[in-house]
């Protein structure tokens, strides 16, 4: 039966942790599969903010999605991707605004010169309107006590991405999966893999929704390890988790809330092809009890 302790801390918009309180810890353990925010960036702001990054051509506009898609196809991305989109040169229905070191971290010195202009860009971007980068950072500093939040660098103070957003087409969907600077992509030359947990943290922007379904992210109560890995590989990771009675718990979010979740348990998020796009900005984040500094990026 499934652990009914086992369930996100909620905290509404006047909400914050008492002060005594150490929410990233027990997300970091695993003791808490989410921490949730409710409307910590208003859902108007979060529809004004989809028609700003349309306005800008970072995005298409829906109802332009299939000859948008066509160009996409055809090669001819570059009206639509906007700063490093798609760095891979693929057309997945998926755009990327920021610098992804999952995507392009095998390079260091490209990563952190995109990153560079990530922040260039962000700072135009959200000069004079509400930053919802920044709210992600402030409800991490509230759940975070005694520690500094911070965007990642390296020891030379060359900054990483500090949030990147992702716009999800077509039902686009995340199978069962965990991520991993430390255990999965091993980026030994990267400052952050010292950190022990590896968090992260989402800010539902918009939400797509078919016959009343929207897309949700689902969290297991299962790190990853050697002997889960093979049933990851193979695509049978729900036979797994139905076998070893595996809990798991789906956050529901609208437009508007921010979770933080810890990305070395397993994961996923199930795609619904509905007519808007699955927009979210996310953040990777290191977290160690016995660090200072909890380092944001993306």
């Amino acid at each position: 039966m499934p652990d009914v302790d086992w369930k996100p801390l909620d905290f509404d918009p006047e909400a914050r942790p008492a002060t005594d309180a150490n929410p990233i810890r027990n997300v970091a353990q695993g003791n808490c599969p989410a921490v949730v925010f409710r409307q910590a960036f208003p859902a108007e702001q979060c529809a004004a903010l989809v028609q700003y990054l349309i306005d800008e051509d970072l995005i298409y506009d829906s109802t332009t999605a299939l000859v948008a898609e066509k160009a996409v196809s055809a090669g001819v991305t570059d009206k639509w991707t906007g700063l490093n989109l798609n760095p891979d040169g693929s057309p997945r229905r998926r755009i990327d605004i920021g610098t992804s070191l999952g995507n392009i971290g095998e390079d260091q010195e490209r990563f952190l010169s995109e990153s560079a202009e990530t922040h260039r860009l962000f700072g135009r971007l959200f000069a004079d309107r509400p930053n919802p980068i920044q709210v992600i950072y402030d409800r991490l500093q509230d759940i975070s006590p005694g520690k500094s939040v911070v965007t990642a660098h390296e020891p030379d103070g060359r900054q990483y991405g500090p949030a990147i957003f992702r716009v999800h087409y077509g039902g686009y969907a995340y199978g069962p999966h965990f991520d991993s600077v430390h255990n999965r992509e091993k980026r030994t030359n990267y400052a952050v893999y010292k950190y022990q947990s590896q968090l992260a943290g989402v800010l539902c922007v918009q939400n797509t929704t078919l016959n009343g379904v929207t897309a949700q992210g689902i969290i297991h109560r299962q790190f990853w390890n050697e002997q889960v890995d093979p049933w990851l590989a193979s695509g049978r990771f729900h036979d797994y988790a139905e076998q070893q009675n595996i809990d798991r718990v789906q956050i529901e979010l609208q437009p508007g809330d921010l979770y933080f979740f810890n990305t070395g348990l397993i994961h996923e998020v199930p795609g619904v092809p509905g007519d808007l796009p699955r927009i979210v900005l996310a953040t990777f984040i290191g977290y160690s009890d016995d660090e200072d500094e909890v380092m944001v990026w993306s």
